[in-house]
């Protein structure tokens, strides 16, 4: 039997006592549509810092307000104004101000295929830049006055008053594809353009899919429907192949680095030294237990040296470059000690020190400031916190008390940083801070547009796994939530890499679908297990070759705390998850059956050698090095112990868990005579976004209203 303890819970009222008017019902159409509209707090967006101690961010009436550290607004970019300087002038006109970068104290904005520059005090308009309406994959550099972009497979860039420039020329058939983020955005990779400090180079990523299998994705828009297939690596099968290419503007050549090292190895964090003379690429082999730190040299690609090396008996995976200090010296995020910490480096590779230690990780670095640097810290097993970590000492300074969430905008000039905090009892605060922790400028103290909703009570209770490891819950009751009255549950599950699902903002993270479920009469439940993120590499890494097993304790562990709640109907439970929380859906469902009544399972991993390479070989190794552990996860040799309903969801176009998972387990299901209910959204990939997800959530809630009824 797994143990199951409770160690402390915290009760969250949402109910203002106060209010005169009854509260709004949550609707399931505003849960899901107006979370980021009507019921977000107020804030302040598109914030940049402007020379002495000015910023800059959006106003009213799309106009953008030049401020100072008073907090006065010194300054009023009116988009009217613009547009009637671009109409004088027979130019289109822009729907809003879009700031795509401020440089030197000049504002640059981008719409309708034109990039534009203004001072701040809104003289000196000018266009300076045009780009394709078909572009894609843009990246800016307003030093130099420069677009970099995709068309197709190739990369352009254009700068401000020369001709465009290909820097690639492959063909429109081929099967290389240039500028775009490789590795299936695996490693930290966002993107595939890279401009150097000055302006003069652009690195970029190049992938090559000859190698890859098609996968027989289609088309039903069309009359007759057409395949649209898509090239879809599968674990233990062969994978692209990446190079890493430079453009040298000045010269107009373009050049590949001289790598070496197997086809398919993984090419990740491409960083340019301040400089521009050096790129450094974290080379990971395939079986992702080995990571060199390689630098090349920009004017040539010739290979330079290997900084230092990070190997694994699991897996290694860097997902930021080189950080680059005023004296040359550069920091590293590592995993290497079990947590996520920073090092300090000479420019040569010598490890000077580590500068972060303890059982935390570092979640962002921000900058320079008072002999140390700015960073964000996981504080507890929810909450953040910002902190000077001295560079010699590695001493934390913690600036923040309160326990919430942040996110921060350095001014690497004035020192100054604009903090967001958000947590249980904050909707919104905006503020400016100094290295010494203090509030200097208050800008947002917002109220929560949910207080005139009827949402429910959320409890936080820290329960126990197996071997002791500390497991954060969450808990929502329904808005008028009777002690005396018994509920069912529906208990909703991800468990994979990386996720962090209860955290400390104004819903502890819970999505607002679930409050409106909650008032439906249900307790929602949530607890993140053992694999998911922010707890450092051996909670993640407990689940490693044996993917659903820990997940699945830990899932328990919260049904067994569950049914130590008197007002808990545990007879009647419902899971749902979508993705690795399909997997984990239909795992619980078909290898814990009778726990729960009621499974919804959207876009379900089922067996993890349909699943992708770089992902699925991270976390399970090949099919051929596993057998056991592939063996054990394929969810299809359990189809014969279903008890309950089911539910599958999948996203016809799904590139990313593609459609043979569910295929593939429904006909292990007719082969064992099991009835399941298969639903299938057309159009859609991986995730049902916009209008659609108002059906979506529909589904799910009423199939599981239906079969717990």
């Amino acid at each position: 039997m797994l143990r199951k303890v409770l160690i402390f819970s915290i009760l969250i009222t949402a109910q203002v006592a106060f209010s005169q008017s009854p509260k709004k019902e949550i609707d399931l159409a505003t849960a899901i549509m107006e979370p980021y509209r009507s019921l977000a707090p107020k804030t302040i967006s598109q914030f940049h810092w402007l020379p002495n101690k000015q910023f800059l961010h959006s106003g009213e009436n799309q106009d953008l307000l030049v401020r100072n550290m008073d907090g006065d607004t010194i300054h009023r970019l009116q988009l009217n104004s613009i547009n009637e300087e671009l109409a004088d002038a027979d130019a289109d006109t822009l729907r809003r101000l879009r700031v795509a970068e401020v440089h030197k104290g000049r504002i640059y904005l981008s719409g309708k295929g034109k990039y534009y520059v203004v001072d701040s005090d809104g003289s000196d308009f000018e266009q300076i830049l045009t780009y394709p309406e078909n572009a894609e994959n843009l990246t800016f550099h307003a030093a130099a006055n420069a677009v970099s972009y995709t068309v197709g497979p190739n990369v352009y860039c254009k700068s401000s008053g020369s001709p465009e420039r290909q820097v690639t020329m492959h063909g429109v058939e081929s099967e290389v594809s240039a500028g775009i983020a490789i590795h299936r955005s695996e490693f930290g990779i966002r993107n595939g353009l890279f401009w150097s400090e000055d302006g003069s180079m652009l690195g970029f990523y190049e992938m090559d899919e000859s190698a890859v299998t098609d996968y027989p994705l289609a088309d039903y828009t069309s009359l007759p429907g057409k395949a649209n297939p898509i090239k879809y690596p599968m674990a233990g099968q062969a994978s692209h192949t990446a190079r890493v290419g430079i453009y040298d503007a000045k010269r107009d050549t373009t050049y590949y680095l001289k790598t070496k090292g197997p086809k398919d190895q993984y090419y990740t964090n491409f960083t340019f030294s301040p400089d521009g003379k050096t790129a450094y690429v974290a080379i990971v082999n395939r079986g992702q237990d080995t990571m060199q730190l390689n630098a090349y040299d920009t004017r040539t690609g010739n290979f330079q040296e290997t900084l230092f090396t990070e190997e694994s008996e699991v897996y290694v995976e860097p997902e930021r470059g080189p950080i680059f200090l005023d004296n040359g010296q550069f920091l590293w995020f590592s995993e290497r000690d079990g947590f996520d910490h920073l090092y300090l480096y000479e420019p040569n590779g010598s490890l000077i020190r580590q500068v972060t230690a303890g059982d935390f990780d570092v979640l962002n670095y921000h900058g320079q400031i008072d002999g140390g640097v700015l960073v964000e810290v996981v504080d507890g097993l929810m909450s953040e916190a910002l902190a000077i970590a001295d560079l010699n000492s590695g001493k934390l300074k913690k600036l923040t008390g309160d326990e919430s969430s942040f996110s921060v905008n350095f001014d690497s000039e004035s020192k100054l940083f604009l903090v967001r905090e958000r947590s249980m009892t904050i909707a919104n605060e905006v503020y400016v801070m100094n290295s010494k922790g203090k509030k200097v400028l208050e800008l947002v103290e917002a109220e929560d547009p949910l207080n005139e909703y009827q949402i429910g009570d959320i409890e936080l209770p820290i329960l126990e796994a197996e071997d002791g490891t500390k497991l954060q819950g969450r808990l929502i009751k329904p808005y008028d939530f009777d002690p005396d009255t018994t509920y069912p549950v529906i208990v909703y599950v991800y468990g994979g890499p990386h996720a962090q699902l209860v955290t400390n903002n104004r819903t502890a993270g819970a999505p607002l679908w679930m409050f409106h479920a909650a008032n439906r009469g249900y307790v929602v439940f949530t607890v993140d297990g053992r694999g998911s993120g922010h707890r450092g590499l051996k909670f993640e890494q407990s689940t490693f070759r044996n993917l659903g097993d820990k997940e699945m304790e830990d899932q328990l562990t919260g049904v067994n705390y569950l049914k130590t709640l008197p007002y808990v109907n545990t007879d009647k439970m419902a899971v749902h998850g979508w993705s690795y929380g399909g997997f984990m859906t239909t795992s619980l469902m078909l290898r814990q059956p009778g726990v729960f009544d009621v499974g919804v399972a959207g876009g379900p991993v089922t067996d993890w050698s349909l699943y992708e390479v770089m992902y699925t070989e991270r976390y399970m190794d090949t099919p051929k090095e596993n057998p056991e552990g592939f063996k054990k996860a394929r969810l299809n040799q359990y189809a014969k112990d279903l008890e309950g309903d089911l539910l599958l969801i999948h996203g016809l176009n799904d590139d990313v868990v593609v459609p043979q998972h569910s295929y593939s387990l429904l006909e292990s299901f007719v082969d064992a005579g099991v009835q399941v209910d298969f639903f299938v959204y057309p159009g859609h990939p991986h995730n049902v976004r916009g209008k659609d997800r108002i059906h979506l959530m529909t589904k799910v809630l009423d199939y599981i209203d239906l079969h717990l009824d």
